[in-house]
């Protein structure tokens, strides 16, 4: 039996949990493909010492993220001035890449398309619709979209 640092969260623990395994599977799976390092003093102080410094980015990352949904969402409801028909279809219509480029130009900050997600397609219509835009891996807000006609 070895023990090792897990390096990934998987069957065996948690980011950091110290683990007896067989020497084999240390040896030919864990070890060789950056899953775990074997738990030498050294190899232990260092990674604490990384984990230190990871976390403060994640801190400081949340915060960020905090700061930008705070932005976003004094934009909503976003107003978008549009011409439409008689019965309120719009001439073409809106998708997320024109909708990240509008908020990206107020905020002052670049939100790729593929944050903002339209649950029922491109927009069509008059009215008022509900997006989610994505920020932080699967966190999700609610954006809701004004489309009046010009």
């Amino acid at each position: 039996m070895v023990k090792v640092i897990l390096l990934n969260k998987n069957k065996l623990g948690k980011i950091g949990s110290i683990v007896n395994v067989k020497s084999g599977y240390a040896r030919n799976y864990l070890i060789p493909y950056d899953k775990a390092i074997y738990a030498t003093k050294s190899n232990i102080k260092e990674f604490n010492e990384k984990l230190t410094s990871i976390l403060e980015l994640k801190r400081k990352e949340l915060y960020e993220i905090n700061v930008l949904y705070k932005k976003i969402n004094s934009l909503s409801p976003l107003i978008i001035k549009c011409k439409c028909s008689k019965n309120g279809r719009l001439f073409g219509s809106i998708n997320s890449s024109y909708i990240s480029k509008i908020i990206s130009t107020k905020i002052n900050f670049n939100i790729p398309k593929n944050f903002v997600i339209l649950p029922n397609g491109p927009l069509k219509y008059l009215s008022e619709h509900k997006i989610f835009i994505f920020l932080y891996k699967k966190k999700k807000f609610d954006f809701f979209i004004k489309i009046i006609s010009i």
